[in-house]
């Protein structure tokens, strides 16, 4: 989601009196996926049926009336959104109580899948050219490997997101001449 769908739900919520949703909108930096702002953007987009790509497209009357709506139901999105940070502030807490291998398998993975990227994409084609042939794992076992960590560690919802990014990556090659 862009910049410019936050600016534009920014302006109708000023327009049509949302201070909840403004305040949010305005407090957000960066991308929206997963955050606050972009359960607001998703609250809204929903209501009227679009994806919140298509929010610009929209009737600013019916953009108004579903900023209108997600407003007077953010007390509950506020409430469920605080829910899940204080969850995963108790797993964090819960996993330092456990000591310090409970929780090394994440940080060892990260570590292991950067080593792994770094020698199959940048250090195994240096040594080539030095004449050092060391094979470097397979780049699919090596997606697999990643794949399983990301939902693994991060949740369902980031590899989810991040498959439709490769996908929409793939129609934008096939497209290109």
């Amino acid at each position: 989601m862009s910049a410019a769908i936050t600016s534009i739900l920014i302006g109708v919520a000023a327009k049509v009196g949302a201070p909840i949703v403004k305040g949010v909108l305005e407090k957000h930096v960066g991308g929206l996926a997963g955050t606050l702002a972009g359960t607001v953007v998703d609250q809204v987009a929903e209501r009227l049926g679009v994806e919140p790509e298509a929010l610009p497209s929209v009737d600013q009357a019916e953009l108004g009336d579903a900023v209108s709506e997600v407003n007077a139901n953010m007390p509950e999105l506020i409430a469920l959104y605080e829910k899940g940070l204080q969850g995963q502030f108790a797993l964090l807490q819960a996993e330092q109580a456990e000591g310090f291998w409970q929780s090394a398998w994440r940080w060892g993975w990260m570590y292991l899948l950067a080593f792994l990227w770094i020698c199959a994409f940048l250090l195994f084609p240096v040594l080539r050219v030095f004449g050092i042939h060391i094979d470097p794992i397979d780049n699919t076992t090596l997606m697999t490997l990643t794949g399983w960590f990301i939902s693994l560690y991060m949740g369902g919802h980031t590899l989810k997101e991040f498959g439709k990014q490769a996908v929409e990556a793939v129609k934008t090659w096939k497209r290109t001449p």
